[in-house]
Order: C-alpha cells, then structure tokens, then sequence
C-alpha cells in the first residue's frame, strides 16, 4: 500500500460517520492544539468507520491499585498507594531515590462509554439498584464494592478551595477542563513503564520541568465497569515531568503533582513525612492513567 493510500485511509476513518459519534473530530474540535496522549487513545474503543463503540456488559476490569483525589479526609488505610508516592519537594532532586512506587496503569479493562450511551446510564447513589442492573453487576459482589466507592466519592462535597467534577465520559471531561482552563492546554501523563506488575525504586536522572501556567487540572481514573475520571482543581498545586530511571536502567518521564498549601490534609501524612501541617510542599508522582492538565504556555 503507497504512502498516499496509507493517508487516505486514515483520513476515512478520522471523518467519515456523523460527528458527533466520531470521538476524534470531537477532540480536536474542543483542543485543536492539544495531542491526544496514549493512554486515552488506549481508553477508546472504535469501530472500522471510527465511531465510538459502547461496552457490552458485564466486563471485567482489575483494580491494581487506587490513588486518593484527595488527602484532606481520605483514610490512610484506604489509601496506601498515595501514601507510598508522597515525597517532599526538597527532596526532587537529581541523584535522589524513590521509595517503592507503581507507575504502571492503576485500573485496567476499560473504556471510556459513547457519551449518549453514558448519559442514559444513572450516576448516582441514590440508584444503585438501577446501575447494577444496568452493568450487570452481582449484588454484594466485588464489583459493587467499587462501584459504590467510586459514587460516595464523587458525591462527596468538594473541600475549600478545591473544585471537582466526575466525568462519565470522555467529552464531559474535556468540557471542565476547557472551563478552567481555555481550550489551549496541554495534557501530561507518566510515560511508559514495562513490567506493568510491579513496583519499584527509581532515581531521579535530571531535574523536572515544571509546567507552564498557575492552574492545574488532576484527573484521576476510578474504579467502575467503564472509564471515570474524577478531575479536580485544587489550589497552589504545580505540575512537572520528573525523569526516573529503574535500576536496569529503563528511564521513565514521570507525571508529578505538588501541593504548596497542605493545611486542610489528614495529619497522618505529615506525621510520616515528619513535617508540620501547611509547612512544607508535598509531592507525588502519578502512574500512567492519571491526567495533569495545564495550559499550554
């Protein structure tokens, strides 16, 4: 097939169809200079004419890990995977080493829904029985167990200076992003990681970037049958990419988030980083699946 063939298909599948079932005209009707990372590519499911193709119900996805959207409340014991990740900022430095941490995707086995299909499904606690129907869900089961997490936490009221928004699908979360943040954004997340399975320590190879602009949307996958991402803007948070290198020498650009104001945290966290509330940045580093918006420049 010529180069010019090659082209002409992929121009059929990114415009053929009805717009607004075509998940790639959308994207780039709402960010025309913002790259769509892989991680949401691998989140999309498409048919031979691009339209966005829904989940047959039930599925199943795995858990690995869960990271908190939040350290003010969050028991500790619910969040151990965060509790690993926290580091102060005067510590990111070259040379420095990690703890144990898992860069690798925190959920796996879904994808994000169509958005008429998402829309049609209830998120609420309030109709549970209706979404376990729905999903063909197993009362009592694993399942159930992260699907009321996941409600419970997105119903639960923000916390001063904080704004968050769960987005059932892919243009939900596009829309709160473009309303903090304008349409001209940039979109990071932890690169690559090859043993998915486990964790591990790192060294920082260089000194992180820090990302352009003073506001910062996080978004963080949930665990539930199909994509959810509970996206927040808190402030006084920064974002950079940290460049770490395992022990075999695989080098990772990692997606990092730090909080400068911390004075509303569970005091668990400064007790372990021996630190006093409020007095010090606190940083993470966010695996894969996890989404730092920021603006482009």
């Amino acid at each position: 097939m010529t180069p010019l063939v090659v082209f002409l298909s992929i121009a059929m599948i990114f415009t053929s169809g009805r717009a607004d079932h075509l998940i790639w005209n959308e994207w780039h009707a709402m960010l025309p200079n913002t790259r769509m990372p892989d991680i949401i590519k691998d989140l999309i499911k498409t048919d031979e004419n691009g339209h966005m193709t829904a989940t047959k119900f039930p599925n199943h996805f795995d858990v690995r890990a869960q990271l908190a959207a939040y350290f003010n409340n969050w028991p500790p014991e619910d969040n151990a995977e965060a509790v690993k990740n926290l580091f102060l900022k005067k510590d990111m430095n070259p040379g420095a080493q990690t703890k144990k941490v898992r860069l690798a995707r925190t959920i796996t086995g879904t994808t994000f829904l169509p958005r008429k299909e998402a829309d049609r499904i209830p998120f609420s606690s309030a109709k549970l029985a209706q979404i376990l129907d729905h999903l063909a869900i197993v009362p009592g089961s694993t399942a159930e167990k992260h699907v009321e997490k996941t409600l419970r936490d997105c119903e639960t009221p923000a916390f001063k200076g904080e704004r968050k928004f769960c987005a059932t699908s892919l243009e939900s979360m596009i829309e709160f992003v473009t309303s903090e943040l304008g349409n001209d954004v940039k979109v990071t997340t932890t690169g690559h990681v090859k043993d998915e399975q486990q964790e591990a320590t790192y060294k920082i190879a260089a000194e992180g970037k820090e990302m352009p602009g003073d506001k910062l949307v996080v978004c963080h996958p949930q665990p539930y049958p199909y994509t959810i991402y509970y996206c927040h803007v808190n402030k006084a948070t920064k974002a950079y990419v940290v460049p770490l290198v395992s022990k075999d020498g695989e080098m990772v650009n990692t997606g990092t988030v730090c909080h400068f104001d911390t004075s509303a945290w569970n005091s668990f966290f400064f007790e372990m980083l021996n630190v006093k509330p409020g007095t010090k940045p606190i940083c993470h580093f966010v695996p894969q699946d996890h989404l730092l918006w920021t603006p482009s420049k």
